[in-house]
């Protein structure tokens, strides 16, 4: 067997024996909740990679100016990826998720560590650093073309960094100043009025997403014209099956046991649904930076195997594990 087969071989009945111990303590101690977390936005320095990336890419696609107001959906552990748009410039952050992961302790350590990056003028850490994370780069030096001395002392000027602060530790307050983050949970049951915002973002949550028709028209109510939103989706089974798309194998009734209770796992959607909901919505794209992992590697299953549900996916659906999509609202 090859090393690299094996190693996925490995990986994927871990997880399985990880859930395994979990669902057994549950039935001696039903009240048990194991710690949840997302992974990857608890650590400053793959943040602010994450954020860099979508400004290079905005930049080079038409983007003129950092914008005044934005959403990004499912931030996860920690709302770090916003807070780093914050020091490059955003003055409102709405943070919009459907289980509450982030808090109060987790995001001021690392907004004082993002402080320290933009300060030091930091590369964006590369595939050498996170190997998995997309959009890429041609060049991770800093993108001093896009942040002078002009705009960096504004963005980190001591009293915007105070306003931050201010409402990072006081979580009665959502403004402060021209200031304002407001952290939105469950977004897809929110009662109050939406923001209107100039970019919207996501980092590998659009698969998560169970009603991605409600989350494309929310994007298009609160997006303003002739601005942006870029998404960058992870289409793999997520450790559920050996093979990286082995969840396209399994029927609907299969993997609705799979998922449980679980408050969210994925919505097996393949690139093409994404691509339609963008077109019905008026959404022009103006970049696309797709990738498969079967040509590096991964397991992956025939197209025979494909359950009748994916059985006539097309040829892009079937090899497309990640796609980057940047797109401008009409």
């Amino acid at each position: 067997m090859k090393k690299s087969k094996l190693y996925f071989l490995v990986l994927y009945f871990i997880r399985k024996i990880y859930y395994l111990c979990i669902r057994i303590i549950k039935i001696k101690y039903p009240d048990f909740k194991p710690k949840r977390g997302t992974g990857g936005t608890n650590s400053a320095r793959y943040c602010y990679s994450i954020c860099m990336r979508h400004i290079v890419h905005l930049f080079n696609n038409g983007m003129k100016q950092i914008p005044r107001s934005i959403a990004e959906f499912g931030p996860g552990d920690s709302l770090g990826i916003g807070l780093c748009m914050m020091l490059a410039g955003v003055d409102e952050y709405y943070a919009f998720d459907i289980v509450e992961h982030a808090n109060k302790s987790t995001n001021l350590a690392i907004f004082n560590e993002l402080i320290n990056l933009f300060k030091e003028k930091s590369p964006i850490p590369d595939n050498n650093e996170f190997s998995n994370i997309k959009p890429l780069l041609d060049d991770y030096s800093f993108p001093s073309h896009i942040f002078n001395e002009n705009i960096l002392n504004e963005a980190l000027s001591d009293k915007r960094i105070n306003n931050i602060k201010q409402l990072l530790t006081e979580s009665s307050l959502d403004t402060s100043g021209n200031i304002k983050i407001k952290y939105i949970v469950p977004w897809e049951n929110y009662s109050g009025n939406y923001p209107n915002v100039d970019f919207v973002l996501s980092q590998a949550v659009l698969e998560h997403i169970d009603n991605l028709p409600q989350f494309y028209f929310v994007m298009a109510q609160i997006l303003n014209s002739g601005c942006f939103t870029s998404h960058e989706i992870d289409f793999k089974s997520h450790g559920e099956t050996y093979e990286w798309n082995g969840h396209w194998a399994i029927s609907n009734k299969k993997w609705k046991k799979i998922r449980g209770a679980r408050p969210y796992l994925i919505n097996r959607e393949p690139l093409s649904t994404h691509l339609e909901f963008l077109k019905r919505n008026k959404f022009i794209i103006l970049e696309k930076e797709c990738h498969s992992a079967t040509q590096y590697g991964r397991p992956t299953i025939k197209r025979s195997k494909l359950s009748d549900r994916f059985l006539n996916m097309s040829d892009e659906d079937y090899d497309t594990s990640s796609c980057f999509i940047l797109a401008k609202k009409e």
